[in-house]
């Protein structure tokens, strides 16, 4: 795999539709320089391209001279020697006249002359197919490389970046835009080598041929350029609406399947799919339109073309052009119609390619807003010891979610962090783990900020277990061993023992290889939840974070996984989030919170002597007791 594009500056996204003219064109220069540094690492299997490309289109030319040389060969108006001698006349190729055979019979020499024709178009054949695969290889290895790099820069994202962006479109971008950034450069590169050899041969043989006449009708060629320049603002701005309608209706897609449950418990099919045919059928409409602007283009090239023609054919009259020479010119002239629509077509494709590859390349160059610090150091031997000193955040500006917290986890304890919704409990984990920067503050972990620290060694000493678990379609084995990759099969089997799993496993047809189907819909809640209970057993992080842990579980399998968490809480630092003040009596202090702030911080029995927030949630909570 050849290294990574030079560094660049950051292209940012921009709104194609309202940008200025001097914007768009900064931009544009910015995408393509940074597009043709994906294809430069490649430049031998192009150079190989190109050369097909340029014979591919040579031999359009040699067909024009073919041509006429069969035209002449075959009238047999005037003695058949004739044809031996079809270059006579022309200076350049005087003392390359076919010679006579030696044989009598010229049957055999004629024959010849015209199978050369299915000789070149085989030739053509091949060295077209040899370019076209060439270049779709390029193809194929730019949308590998802008698809893993669009990918990973979108998954070393902060969760902030998620909390505002729709998941539809970053799932359009990697998928769709990817692909049709790499399809319009390689179909850019085949046409600006293929296309203009092929014309600049076709040329030369003409000219060769009759230099007035071919000039004649080669001077309206520059006037075919201004039906393209007429409607390439067109198609940006229809590719842009195109793309931007695209991935409203990727994100459709997205929630309409992931929440197919509260789809389906609402009855809002035929609503879902009203929403969906909205955006379809604003997609369709600039589908439409942008198909319309491309394929006018060949149209009118063909008619400005066209008077080329007419002005040929007036010189022919004039002049009294000989037949051969006037069939061969003008066929060279219909030959290169398709290489000029081709090319009108280029400009197209590429705002096509620049409002795909903006989006790309501007996902690829976000940065993370919780970055690495450039010497920051790997975290190991991790004691456990946790300290929150003056810690402010708010996700929302002037919306505080902690005000100036200051807490202290000591290592092997377990704590409990309790209070009514919005107080800050699942914002003190997330902090913790460094999902978000504090605004002020510090979050500490053996005495040492964890800004100081990879973000990876930080979480590698983490174990959490969610309400909100979520499982991958995959095997029962593979969704536990994600706590750690490097487990055997025996680590996997003790976690699922530990976490009271392996009863309801076993008991599934292909036992830990069973695929249990998206987000673990094959299972219940509760077995979900043993699973992700399992994954962090596995993990065996020395801190470990419970967001109501036991949450889905029964009675019974509560106790089981409550003893399976003691055991597995020893030697660790354990803080729970709960609402359920019942799986957190026994915690070696509590810590209640209001507000964004701390209220108190003592054992149980503290707390319902002193605390008047404690006192009210216990009450809630065991009244009827």
């Amino acid at each position: 795999m050849p290294k990574n594009p030079e560094k660049q500056a950051p292209i940012r996204a921009i709104d194609i539709a309202t940008a200025s003219p001097d914007e768009l064109a900064e931009q544009r220069k910015a995408v393509f320089r940074r597009l043709l540094g994906y294809i430069l690492p490649y430049r031998s299997r192009l150079a190989w391209g190109i050369f097909f490309g340029i014979l591919a289109g040579a031999v359009n030319g040699f067909l024009v001279l073919v041509i006429r040389v069969v035209l002449e060969v075959v009238d047999t108006s005037e003695k058949v020697a004739e044809a031996y001698y079809p270059f006579e006349g022309m200076p350049i190729f005087s003392d390359f006249a076919i010679r006579p055979p030696a044989t009598d019979n010229p049957w055999t020499f004629v024959a010849a002359v015209c199978l050369s024709i299915p000789v070149l178009l085989l030739l053509r054949g091949i060295f077209h197919y040899l370019h076209a695969y060439c270049m779709l290889w390029i193809n194929m290895k730019v949308l590998y490389r802008l698809r893993d790099e669009s990918f990973s820069g979108l998954i070393q994202q902060s969760l902030s970046f998620f909390n505002k962006v729709k998941q539809g479109e970053l799932i359009q971008t990697v998928a769709n835009q990817t692909r049709t950034t790499a399809d319009a450069s390689s179909q850019l590169l085949s046409g600006i080598i293929q296309h203009p050899t092929g014309i600049l041969a076709i040329v030369v043989m003409i000219a060769l041929i009759d230099p007035l006449y071919t000039f004649g009708a080669l001077v309206v060629f520059p006037i075919c350029i201004l039906p393209v320049v007429m409607v390439s603002r067109k198609v940006r701005k229809a590719g842009g609406r195109e793309e931007k309608e695209s991935e409203g209706l990727m994100v459709t897609l997205h929630e309409s399947f992931s929440g197919i449950r509260l789809v389906k418990a609402h009855g809002r099919e035929d609503y879902q799919s009203k929403r969906f045919n909205v955006g379809n059928k604003q997609i369709t409409k600039f589908i439409i339109r942008w198909r319309k602007a491309m394929e006018i283009s060949s149209p009118s090239v063909e008619i400005v073309a066209s008077l080329g023609i007419c002005v040929g054919l007036i010189y022919a009259w004039l002049t009294d052009v000989q037949p051969k020479d006037f069939m061969a010119v003008n066929l060279g002239l219909i030959s290169l119609y398709p290489h000029a629509k081709a090319l009108s077509r280029i400009q197209i494709q590429v705002q096509k390619c620049f409002v795909a590859a903006l989006k790309v390349f501007a996902y690829i160059d976000a940065e993370p807003e919780v970055k690495d610090k450039a010497d920051a150091a790997e975290l190991k031997d991790c004691r456990g010891n946790i300290e929150l000193d003056e810690v402010s955040f708010a996700y929302i500006e002037d919306r505080a979610a902690l005000k100036s917290v200051s807490l202290r986890f000591e290592a092997g304890k377990r704590y409990a962090l309790v209070g009514q919704s919005g107080s800050g409990k699942s914002t003190i984990l997330s902090l913790m783990m460094r999902f978000y920067d504090t605004d002020s503050g510090a979050v500490k972990i053996d005495g040492h900020n964890i800004r100081d620290y990879t973000q990876s060694s930080l979480r590698d000493q983490i174990g959490l277990v969610s309400q909100d678990t979520f499982l991958f379609h995959d095997t029962i084995e593979n969704n536990i061993r994600y706590g750690r990759l490097d487990a055997n099969d025996e680590e996997v089997r003790e976690a699922a023992r530990l976490a009271h799993a392996e009863e309801f496993i076993v008991d599934q047809v292909n036992g830990y290889e069973s695929v249990i189907g998206d987000k673990g819909c094959n299972l219940s809640g509760g077995q979900q939840q043993r699973l992700s209970i399992a994954r962090a057993i596995l993990r065996d992080a020395p801190i470990l974070f419970l967001d109501e842990a036991t949450s889905a579980l029964d009675s019974e399998s509560e106790k089981a996984i409550q003893k399976a968490i003691e055991e597995l809480a020893r030697g660790k630092t354990v803080i729970a989030i709960a609402h359920r003040l019942s799986t957190v009596l026994d915690s070696h202090e509590i810590v209640v919170m209001k507000d964004g702030g701390i209220l108190d911080v003592a054992p149980h029995d503290v707390l319902l002597e002193r605390c008047e927030e404690y006192q009210r949630l216990y009450r809630i909570q065991f009244a009827e007791d």
